[in-house]
C-alpha cells in the first residue's frame, strides 16, 4: 500500500468517523449482548487505518483544500461529485529570492510533516514512560514465582495489581499485596491480570497506542482511547466472572474496590481506574444470553463493522493498462517497379435528345469526342446541339461555359480536371528518372497552387498537390453550379436542349462529388 497524503488524510478521517459510531453504540451493544462484543467494535478504526485504497471504489465523502491569497487554507469534507467545484490549488510564492527559492511553504508537505513528527513524538513519550516504569518496579520488586510463563513481581513501586509485557510477560503486585487482600480476592486479582496475558490485552494495547500516536492531535481519539481501556477491563471481567456464582462475584468486586488507582502507564492493564467502578460493579450482575442472543449480537456487530469500513473506505483508480509490447520495424520498402505503359485513350460518349430540323423528335444523337493528351484526335457529331465535350486549358474562370460553333450549334464546355492527367504523365515516367520526375512534377504543382494563392503543407500529397487542398475543386463545383443557373435562366435554348445540358452539368458535378469524398478520405 502507497502511503499518499490523499489516503491518509481520508484513513484519518475515516478512523475519527469510526471512534464517534463506536463512542456512540458501545453501551447500548454491551447491555444488549455483552462486554465481549462490545471490547470488539474497537477494532474498527485500527483496522481503517491500514485499510487500503479500493481500485473503483466510489468514496462517500473526500477532502477539499481551499486557499485564499494570505495563504490561509480550509479543509472540509463533501462528496466526489462536488469536491471537484471546490478544490484549488494551494496560491503560489508571492515573494521569491532567485528563480527556484520560494519563501511560501509546500502546506502539503509541511502539514505531513508536522504530523508525523507529532505522531513519532507521542509515541516516544509514552513508550519512554513506560519502559521507565516498568524497569523501576522490577528493578526494586522481589520475583514471587513463574507460573506459566508469567513472571509475578511485588514491587513497591506499583499502586495496584496490574499486568505488563507482551514478549517477558509479568504481573505486578503491590508490596501490601498479602495485607490488603483476602485469600480468595488474591486469586480473583491474579485471574484478572492473568486473563489480560491470556487474551492478548497488551498486543492489544500497543496497537491502540500506534492509532492513538497517529491521531495525537484529535480530542475525539484521546476520549475512544479512554473508552477502549474501559471496554477491555469490562471484557476482562466478563471473562474471569463467566460462570461464577453469586458469591464469586461479590469477591471479585471487592478485589476491584481494593485495586482502583488514579494512573497507570498507557502499555499496561491495571484492575481499574477509580472512575470507572460504578460501571463496573453494573456489568458484574450475572446476565446469561441463549444461543440465539450471542449468535444474533454477533451478525449485528460483524454487519455494523463491515458497514462501518466500506462506508469510510477511501477508492482509488483503477491500475492504467500495460504498455503494448514494442512494435518491431517494418521490412524496408522495396524499390516502385517500373511503371506501366499509358493506357489507351479514354473515348468518351455523350449522348442527348434534340428536336431540329435533321433530327426528328425524341432521337438520340450521339457524339464520340476521343481525347489524347488534352487534344481532339477524332470528333464524329451527328445531330443539331447542345453538345457536352470536355475542355482543356483556360483559367479557373472558364471551369464552364456555352459556346457556338462555326455551323451555329450551341455547345457546352467543361473543363476537364486535370487529376487524370497528371497520373497519366507520372505513369509515364520509368527508370532511374522516377524519382526525379515526380519530384519535379510536385514542384510544378505546387507552384500552380501558390500563384492561385493555396499554401500547402511540405508534406502534402498528390491528391492535395493536384486538387490545391481541394481549392481547385471547390472552384469548379461552384463554376458548374453558376454555369447550371446560367444555363436554366437561358432563353436561346429550347426545353429538351436545356435539358440536355442541365444533365450534363448534374453528371460532371456528381463525379466532381465522388473525387473530394475520395481525395478528403
Amino acid at each position: 500500500m502507497m502511503l499518499t497524503p490523499e489516503w491518509l488524510v481520508e484513513a484519518l478521517i475515516g478512523a475519527t468517523l469510526l471512534m464517534l459510531l463506536v463512542l456512540a453504540v458501545r453501551k447500548p451493544v454491551a447491555r444488549l449482548w455483552g462486554a465481549h462484543m462490545a471490547y470488539a467494535l474497537w477494532a474498527l478504526p485500527a483496522l481503517r487505518m491500514v485499510l487500503p485504497a479500493i481500485p473503483g471504489w466510489q468514496p462517500l465523502y473526500v477532502p477539499v483544500s481551499q486557499a485564499n491569497p494570505e495563504g490561509d487554507v480550509a479543509l472540509a469534507l463533501m462528496p466526489p461529485a462536488d469536491a471537484s467545484l471546490y478544490n484549488q490549488p494551494l496560491p503560489p510564492a508571492t515573494l521569491q529570492m532567485g528563480p527556484d527559492v520560494s519563501l511560501l511553504p509546500d502546506w502539503p508537505v509541511l502539514l505531513l510533516g508536522v504530523w508525523a513528527l507529532g505522531a513519532i513524538a507521542f509515541l516516544a513519550i509514552q513508550w519512554a514512560r513506560h519502559v521507565r516504569f516498568l524497569g523501576q518496579a522490577v528493578r526494586d520488586g522481589e520475583l514471587l514465582t513463574c507460573q506459566g510463563g508469567v513472571d509475578v513481581i511485588v514491587s513497591a513501586h506499583v499502586p495496584g495489581p496490574m499486568a505488563a509485557g507482551i514478549i517477558q510477560r509479568r504481573i505486578l503486585l503491590p508490596a501490601d499485596f498479602l495485607a490488603r487482600y483476602s485469600p480468595a480476592e488474591r486469586r480473583m486479582a491474579l485471574l484478572h491480570e492473568g486473563a489480560h496475558h491470556d487474551r492478548l490485552d497488551l498486543a492489544a494495547n500497543l496497537a491502540g497506542l500506534v492509532v492513538l500516536a497517529a491521531h495525537w492531535w484529535n480530542p475525539i481519539a484521546h476520549a475512544a482511547w479512554r473508552a477502549f481501556r474501559a471496554d477491555q477491563e469490562l471484557a476482562c471481567d466478563a471473562s474471569v466472572l463467566a460462570g461464577s456464582d453469586g458469591e464469586t462475584r461479590a469477591t471479585y468486586g471487592q478485589a476491584v474496590l481494593k485495586s482502583a488507582c488514579v494512573a497507570t502507564p498507557v502499555a499496561a492493564c491495571a484492575v481499574n481506574h477509580k472512575s470507572q467502578l460504578k460501571e463496573r460493579f453494573a456489568m458484574m450482575k450475572d446476565r446469561k444470553l441463549g444461543r440465539f442472543g450471542r449468535a444474533f449480537g454477533l451478525l449485528a456487530v460483524t454487519g455494523l463493522a463491515a458497514g462501518g469500513l466500506i462506508a469510510t473506505a477511501s477508492g482509488a483508480q483503477p491500475a492504467p493498462p500495460a504498455p503494448p509490447a514494442p512494435v518491431s520495424p517494418p521490412a524496408p520498402v522495396s524499390p516502385p517497379a517500373a511503371p506501366s505503359a499509358p493506357a489507351a485513350p479514354k473515348v468518351m460518349v455523350f449522348t442527348h435528345k434534340i428536336d431540329g430540323a435533321q433530327g426528328k423528335p425524341g432521337e438520340k444523337i450521339v457524339r464520340k469526342i476521343i481525347m489524347k493528351d488534352g487534344k481532339v484526335v477524332s470528333d464524329e457529331t451527328g445531330g443539331d446541339g447542345p453538345h457536352v465535350m470536355m475542355m482543356h486549358g483556360g483559367g479557373p474562370g472558364e471551369m464552364v461555359k456555352v459556346m457556338e460553333t462555326a455551323e451555329g450549334k450551341k455547345m457546352v464546355m467543361i473543363r476537364h480536371q486535370e487529376m487524370a492527367e497528371m497520373a497519366g504523365k507520372q505513369a509515364a515516367l520509368a527508370g532511374k528518372d522516377v524519382e526525379a520526375r515526380m519530384a519535379e512534377v510536385k514542384t510544378r504543382m505546387r507552384a500552380r497552387c501558390e500563384s492561385d494563392g493555396v499554401k500547402l503543407p511540405a508534406d502534402a500529397d498528390m491528391a492535395q498537390l493536384a486538387t490545391c487542398g481541394m481549392e481547385m475543386q471547390k472552384k469548379v463545383r461552384e463554376a458548374m453550379a453558376s454555369a447550371r443557373v446560367a444555363i436554366e435562366k437561358s432563353r436561346d435554348l429550347s426545353a429538351e436542349q436545356r435539358a440536355a445540358a442541365l444533365k450534363g452539368i448534374d453528371a460532371a458535378m456528381a463525379n466532381q462529388r465522388t473525387v473530394i469524398v475520395k481525395v478528403e478520405k
